[in-house]
């Protein structure tokens, strides 16, 4: 696992993918997105204590992602995407390029309200098939109707 994760062996991967890898089921763009993401949650998983930098623009996830062109996102969401990504950081006392191992990382990402992954993914087009946002957010507004 060393694709973009740089000199020192840190993982680059954008905040809010840090609940995408949360809540995800298998599905994605297309198969190399899906066996990218797929391959990567599983090295993590396996290796709690690897360092992650936690980022705002393309991470080893996105390399795989039809969108990307010239290392940018072309998706006409772009703007959107960085926004998710400065929510998740201010949400998790974190600042762009912070390094920290990825089992600490996750259970600040396990902290996050229900409001908190409301604010940060209700206009995400992947909520929808995310674990993460079901478990919580959907079960709130069942409870709460």
């Amino acid at each position: 696992m060393t694709s973009n994760s740089g000199p020192s062996d840190i993982i680059k991967i954008r905040a809010h993918h840090l609940l995408c890898m949360q809540g995800y089921q298998g599905y994605g763009y297309n198969q190399d997105f899906e066996h990218n993401m797929e391959k990567i949650i599983e090295y993590l998983d396996s290796n709690p204590n690897f360092p992650l930098e936690v980022v705002t623009d393309a991470d080893i996830i996105c390399q795989k992602c039809p969108h990307l062109e010239n290392g940018y996102c072309n998706r006409s969401s772009s703007i959107a995407i960085v926004e998710m990504d400065l929510k998740v950081l201010e949400k998790l006392g974190l600042v762009a390029g912070e390094k920290k191992p990825v089992q600490k990382i996750f259970f600040e990402v396990e902290s996050l309200s229900c409001n908190d992954l409301y604010d940060i993914c209700h206009d995400c087009s992947w909520k929808v098939k995310c674990l993460l946002y079901m478990s919580k957010v959907e079960k709130k507004l069942a409870i709460s109707r």
